[in-house]
């Protein structure tokens, strides 16, 4: 369950979901909550500390106006902001952090890294991406599922945090039906791909169920949805078509060339989706 959770604001526009979502996870959950923003400390000392005095009021404005909940502290802090805001999560052992939706300048994005995915990759919790614009609480949670145990310890986390509390859950698998391709382009008869795509298919589909039942996750209402695709595309046809309120991911946590020439499924999900995404790195 949440004790601890902290809110990272650049206070954008873009942040004001992960304000919102943060204030109803620490109502819901009685969590300590910090909302953090971090300012650039390549400056003068005078106007450094200007900007903070000015960050700081604006946040306790804004989370007054949203329903500040009682445990709920602002901090405002100098450095650089992905390296802030693991140090502050680490120190007060945050459950659970919660970040706006990136900026999407695409270079940037390839060669530094967003603020978001640096985070999310070195972090030793998951991490939320909020996106959605209130703080309504999430009734439909889909999990992507790979089965691997990177997949089945983010089922593990979510369940762990209560996310997944009062919610609809449904399991996400995409698979590549590489038999059926291969007899197509053999020339194989109809029939005889047909029946060995419906094969094919129940044998992922009792893979899949063995998955999700080794996961001890209790007594979850939740269904599964078998996709035919790969990677982040076939997920997010899924996903824009559903609309779930959040989606569970796990990540890899890869980095510098290898995340630029391998890419991430996570980090693709996150910036092209539109709802809130949990992103549970192998450390936590």
């Amino acid at each position: 369950m949440l004790t601890s959770l902290l809110v990272a604001s650049d206070l954008s526009t873009r942040s004001k979901p992960a304000v919102w979502r943060g204030l109803q996870l620490a109502d819901s959950t009685q969590a300590r909550l910090a909302i953090l923003h971090v300012v650039e400390d390549d400056q003068p000392e005078a106007r450094m500390r200007e900007e903070m005095r000015s960050a700081a009021a604006f946040l306790e404005e804004q989370a007054t106006a949203l329903g500040r909940p009682a445990q709920c502290e602002i901090v405002t802090r100098a450095g650089d902001a992905f390296r802030v805001i693991g140090e502050e999560a680490k120190a007060r052992a945050a459950d659970l952090i919660v970040l706006g939706a990136h900026r999407r300048q695409f270079l940037r994005d390839i060669f530094i890294g967003t603020t978001i995915e640096r985070v999310t990759r070195t972090a030793a919790c998951p991490v939320l991406m909020a996106n959605a614009k209130t703080g309504e609480r999430w009734r439909r949670v889909f999990i992507a599922i790979d089965l691997s145990e990177t997949s089945g310890q983010a089922a593990r986390a979510a369940l762990a945090l209560g996310l997944l509390d009062d919610a609809e859950v449904t399991f996400l698998h995409a698979y590549a039906p590489v038999t059926r391709h291969m007899m197509i382009h053999a020339g194989v008869g109809e029939d005889r791909v047909r029946q060995e795509a419906e094969r094919e298919f129940q044998a992922i589909r009792r893979e899949v169920a063995g998955f999700i039942q080794g996961l001890g996750l209790g007594d979850i209402d939740y269904g599964a949805r078998i996709v035919e695709g790969t990677g982040a595309t076939a997920i997010a046809g899924v996903v824009e078509q559903a609309k779930p309120d959040l989606l569970v991911i796990g990540t890899r946590g890869l980095s510098g060339v290898k995340r630029l020439f391998l890419g991430s499924v996570a980090q693709e999900l996150m910036s092209s989706v539109e709802i809130d995404i949990l992103a549970v790195p192998p450390k936590a």
